[in-house]
């Protein structure tokens, strides 16, 4: 499956090209005729060595060994107000960054479309200029930014195990994720996933009058009718259980994760016990306790909303989900200026985490 058009291809899908980048040796024949299962090719044109390989149908590369151990690819979805770009922005930066060295993991972008898309579109608005990512437009969302995720895992006896997964971020305009007419691309990016995080505006859920006065009075209530993220998950889900069980008849197999975003808006309705104000114990495992802690206190929450379908809906859908909470900027900008804090993201990494212990990248453990 390429990670970029997210088509089933066979073995002629995909072929090599050439590592200079020259126009004279874009239609090289040796190049053409290779086996992609190969490891590199020799340019008859100029004699150049490649590894680089590509989807024929949409021409983009495939990240380095993809063909070779194409690991789990993760999927994310939300509406327009639920923040999918800045969590994009914060979670590569953390990866790159301050997280990569704690889970002792590395992120390589697939090409240099990648790594200059993410630096144009996220990196220098956030951590540049201090301002808000933009909101997507259109033009910009029909390519995805495609990592790979590596992790080298210890076992007994001195063993030691690479693992991978693939974060595919397509970063559609919200509005993609309001009806199923506009969702062709991302419906195959959806069905071919492994796992899918899907972004939960918290202001757009019904009866979550707590966040009144941090969100300016602009939530809905309890007799009001639930906003764009519910709705985009009910398609979510919908669309996921006909692509994994025609006829309705099992769940959805693959993990999904829910994540409220804003968390810096419920903050200060919460109980001063709450596990959600607490960060999570820094070290390469998963913490079993605190994931636990979290789940059941957004279930609390949703019941104390009159939410508690939201959560009915995934336990009848989904055999295996889990709810998160977090703030990717850690407290609200001031129109398109970032607060005073700067970046300051808040448990952005729960889901991910959960996911590499459900992919075995990730040891159980209490930190």
């Amino acid at each position: 499956m390429c990670p970029h058009c997210f088509r089933r291809l066979g073995r002629d899908g995909f072929g090599f090209v050439c590592a200079t980048g020259g126009r004279e040796c874009a239609d090289d024949k040796r190049l053409a005729a290779a086996n992609p299962l190969d490891r590199r090719a020799t340019c008859g044109t100029c004699g150049h060595v490649t590894t680089r390989r590509r989807c024929r149908p949409c021409g983009d590369r495939l990240p380095e060994g993809y063909l070779e151990s194409p690991g789990r690819i993760v999927a994310l979805a939300g509406p327009v107000s639920s923040g999918k770009s800045t969590y994009i922005a914060v979670l590569v930066h953390e990866l790159l960054h301050r997280l990569g060295d704690e889970l002792r993991t590395s992120l390589v972008p697939c090409d240099d479309r990648t790594t200059d898309d993410y630096r144009e579109r996220y990196e220098r608005h956030l951590y540049d200029a201090h301002r808000t990512v933009p909101k997507t437009q259109e033009r910009d969302g029909g390519r995805p930014l495609v990592y790979r995720l590596g992790r080298t895992r210890r076992g007994a006896f001195g063993t030691t195990r690479d693992t991978s997964l693939t974060l595919v971020f397509l970063d559609t305009a919200g509005e993609h994720f309001g009806s199923r007419d506009r969702m062709e691309t991302q419906l195959r990016y959806l069905a071919e996933a492994d796992a899918v995080v899907v972004l939960v505006d918290p202001q757009d859920v019904a009866g979550s009058e707590s966040l009144g006065p941090a969100a300016g009075g602009a939530v809905r209530t309890a007799e009001q009718t639930a906003g764009p993220s519910v709705d985009v998950l009910t398609r979510v889900l919908r669309h996921l259980g006909d692509a994994h069980g025609p006829g309705g008849g099992r769940k959805v197999p693959i993990p999904v994760a829910v994540a409220l975003t804003k968390l810096d808006l419920l903050s200060p309705g919460l109980p001063a016990n709450s596990p959600l104000h607490r960060t999570r114990a820094p070290g390469p495992v998963f913490d079993a306790e605190d994931r636990a802690a979290v789940h059941t206190e957004l279930r609390a929450l949703l019941a104390g909303w009159r939410e508690s379908q939201l959560d009915l809906r995934l336990n009848q859908s989904c055999a295996d989900y889990q709810l998160f909470a977090m703030s990717m900027l850690g407290s609200a900008p001031r129109g398109a200026d970032l607060g005073l804090g700067g970046v300051r993201p808040h448990r952005v990494e729960d889901p991910l985490m959960w996911l590499l212990h459900r992919f075995a990248m990730l040891d159980r453990g209490k930190v």
